[in-house]
């Protein structure tokens, strides 16, 4: 029997100083029948040369060079150009198991899965690592189970996953045959969360692989202290437009609430962004006032979306809800200092 086509999407954006690793992890799979698509996202370094140096030494490997629109328009670039009955991403500072491939191909024709979720480990700047593995109760989950169980708990990650497309295999065909696509990021905050939300009312079945097989390297430039003055605005989009999906996916109360608390990391993300920023006190304070003032994060403050926190979250959105800004600073300073 011949062995499914999987397609590699790596979308390549000044990535020079990890290029080789990531792609040197996909070459060397075990699994044989890949297309390794790289796709330059306008790169100003030498990336595009050496997405062309890959593609002339493996036939398997593609290159798309376009204008620079962010991650997943790339990744939108790489699905139309794929070929293979599954596709799988990888960003191209981070790299994966050589089993990898080998494994998620097992796990969708031994079951029918069309989509296929792994753990992963985490690569620190000093060289430590820490597994994240998928927490799971069943390996293969169907019917009303996929939405209620799977994509409910990817939001607040609650079985160990979460909501980035990397670390999954999926059934190229669901995404191609339903139009699934990629939104702009610098629209909608966290496009890959809306991508699934899009994708999952489309699958019969998932299974999960317990073992960690993708490496997340979290460089020096992942950590930023800039603040984006659009960043609220664009979560705001987020969670408005998850809303209307869930409306229309007729998502249950479940996944909502979820997605409430997933609005709501990304909103206290920007809020710690904003303290260890260097910008004045005075502007620190103006900023997360605007913040916990802003009446969408107050309407998303209930008891069904506290339930889904731990202790300490829900006592700082007890604070923000009644819009306290001394202690919530004071919970951001801490937050920040661990």
């Amino acid at each position: 029997m011949e062995q499914p086509k999987v397609s590699v999407v790596i979308p390549v954006y000044n990535a020079e100083k990890y290029l080789d690793v990531c792609v040197e992890s996909v070459v060397g799979q075990t699994y044989d029948n890949l297309e390794i698509i790289l796709v330059d996202d306008g790169s100003l370094d030498k990336s595009p040369i050496i997405c062309d140096d890959w593609s002339a030494k493996d036939a398997r490997i593609k290159v798309i060079h376009k204008d620079n629109a962010g991650a997943g328009m790339a990744r939108n670039s790489g699905i139309e150009a794929a070929t293979g009955e599954y596709v799988t991403f990888v960003d191209s500072d981070d790299y994966i198991e050589e089993t990898t491939v080998e494994k998620c191909v097992s796990a969708v024709v031994g079951n029918g899965s069309q989509l296929v979720m792994f753990g992963r480990v985490e690569v620190y700047p000093d060289g430590k690592t820490a597994n994240k593995p998928i927490r799971t109760d069943g390996c293969f989950f169907s019917g009303k189970d996929v939405t209620d169980k799977i994509l409910s708990g990817l939001l607040i990650s609650e079985r160990g996953y979460g909501v980035g497309v990397c670390g999954k295999l999926i059934d190229l065909n669901v995404i191609k045959g339903n139009g699934v696509k990629f939104r702009l990021e610098r629209e909608v905050l966290s496009e890959d969360t809306i991508f699934l939300m899009e994708l999952f009312p489309h699958l019969d079945a998932v299974s999960l692989l317990t073992e960690n097989l993708y490496y997340y390297v979290q460089n020096e430039g992942s950590f930023s202290r800039t603040v984006k003055k659009e960043y609220q605005t664009m979560n705001d989009g987020f969670i408005m437009f998850g809303l209307d999906l869930c409306e229309r996916m007729n998502y249950s109360d479940r996944v909502r609430n979820n997605l409430m608390a997933r609005y709501q990391v990304y909103s206290m993300a920007g809020m710690k962004l904003i303290e260890s920023s260097d910008m004045s006190e005075k502007e620190k304070n103006n900023a997360i006032r605007a913040v916990i003032r802003n009446n969408i994060l107050q309407r998303t403050i209930k008891k069904e979306v506290l339930a889904t926190c731990n202790l300490k979250s829900k006592l700082f959105w007890i604070f923000v809800k009644f819009k306290c800004l001394p202690v919530c600073k004071l919970m951001l300073k801490y937050k920040v200092k661990k």
